[in-house]
């Protein structure tokens, strides 16, 4: 039997889809459904109890709770209280889709040094009926940073379904043996909803154990809903990393060559998946009418999507080449791609502050100081030598050469942009 534990706060309506969710999709598997409430003030004390028995009967408990145990904590105390050989940690901003347990439990039948299992979580579709990868596994980037493994692109990309082992995965979806989970001590309460994954996940990483996402389980992610969601992301990123940074090494760009991307390090100091020559060079040919099918094919080729987008405004069609840039932005954000949508954005609709103004607040932080530069390239650098990636490092050298280059022209036109 598989428990299924699902901390919540407030946000009833939420909790309400995913339950009914759940009930839909679990195709005869044998559950049983552990909500924890952590002293919701809204309609979920009263509404969870009668939805909770009218779907799964008695194989539904509410337990709740006089004060917020944030997401550690609940999740502990439903793991105690569990009665399921195996525990699936579920957020409550997710809808679970048909078929999404057989796969996750038979991953564990096929892999002796499994040790958590998650589903792929895809935002809602587009505009264009395209499921998102949301969230495909967690990596360390270059810089030191905790980032999701090729987020935005569409679910049916070839990398997307390509198995792969990983130190991390998200808690939001995360199945595991029950008797694993205690045997660990579960969640570190000392964060507060957030990285507590993360270090969860190092310590299984310790005992010898790795993480996979199983593409053919599938979860929609509404992500981000809770209350606070980023307040404590500095505190709880630093703890983190003071508890476990030993046990995790960078993987990113291990990833991407794995996939067949070559990893390159920008002026601006962002880290991208870049295409071989010889994939530029076809996707170049293709180009011309058939633009938006060589980018639908390669949404990672950082050219073709401001190719399109240039090409859908002059064609009128701005609401396309606003997705267009918002997308390129997502997979690449760095000025690159900040700066054509700020352009765009300017030209079309010059009173949009709610656009315009975060698009000048995140560029803001792209101007730095040729100190500040320097001594971030001399970090970057040596993160990279010690975590083997030499040509990286070789990049990350040669910028350090070109600065007076870099400063003449890509930083002093983005400070022209800002108008500073």
């Amino acid at each position: 039997m598989i428990s299924v534990l699902i901390p919540v706060y407030n946000n009833w309506e939420l909790t309400r889809a995913c339950l009914e969710a759940l009930a839909a999709s679990r195709e005869g598997q044998d559950l049983e459904v552990i909500v924890v409430d952590n002293a919701s003030s809204d309609a979920t004390p009263r509404a969870c109890p009668t939805l909770g028995r009218s779907l799964f009967g008695e194989r539904f408990r509410l337990l709740p709770q006089t004060e917020n145990k944030n997401f550690a904590g609940a999740c502990n105390i439903a793991a105690a209280a569990a009665r399921g050989d195996w525990l699936f940690l579920l957020n409550n901003d997710t809808l679970p889709q048909p078929g999404w347990a057989s796969p996750l439990l038979r991953a564990f039948d096929e892999d002796p040094r499994l040790g958590a299992a998650g589903p792929l979580l895809l935002y809602l579709p587009d505009r264009d009926g395209l499921h998102r990868v949301q969230h495909l596994g967690v990596v360390l980037s270059p810089g030191s940073r905790v980032s999701h493994l090729y987020e935005y692109l569409p679910a049916h990309h070839p990398v997307v379904t390509r198995p792969r082992r990983l130190q991390i995965i998200t808690a939001a979806a995360l199945l595991i043996p029950r008797q694993r989970y205690l045997a660990l001590g579960g969640l570190d309460e000392g964060f507060i909803n957030g990285f507590e994954d993360v270090e969860f996940c190092a310590r299984l990483c310790r005992e010898g154990l790795h993480q996979r996402v199983i593409p053919e389980a599938r979860i929609i992610h509404l992500a981000g809903q809770s209350e606070g969601r980023r307040d404590w992301e500095e505190a709880n990123s630093a703890r983190c990393f003071a508890l476990c940074r030993h046990l995790l090494h960078m993987d990113e760009p291990a990833h991407w060559r794995a996939d067949g991307y070559q990893p390159e390090l920008s002026p601006w100091l962002t880290v991208a998946p870049g295409l071989p020559p010889t994939a530029r060079l076809r996707l170049l040919r293709q180009a011309g009418a058939a633009l938006a099918e060589a980018v639908q094919q390669e949404p990672l080729w950082q050219e073709g999507l401001l190719l399109l987008a240039r090409q859908q405004e002059a064609q009128g069609r701005f609401r396309d080449a606003l997705d267009t840039l918002t997308l390129a932005t997502r997979l690449h954000a760095s000025p690159e791609t900040l700066l054509p949508l700020l352009a765009f954005a300017s030209r079309v609709a010059p009173e949009d502050t709610r656009t315009l103004t975060p698009l000048r607040e995140e560029l803001m932080d792209y101007l730095l100081t040729p100190d500040v530069r320097e001594k971030r390239l001399q970090d970057m650098m040596a993160e990279l030598l010690t975590a083997g990636e030499t040509e990286l490092a070789a990049q990350a050298e040669a910028l350090r050469q070109d600065a007076a280059a870099f400063f003449a022209g890509p930083h002093q036109r983005l400070a022209q942009a800002l108008q500073i």
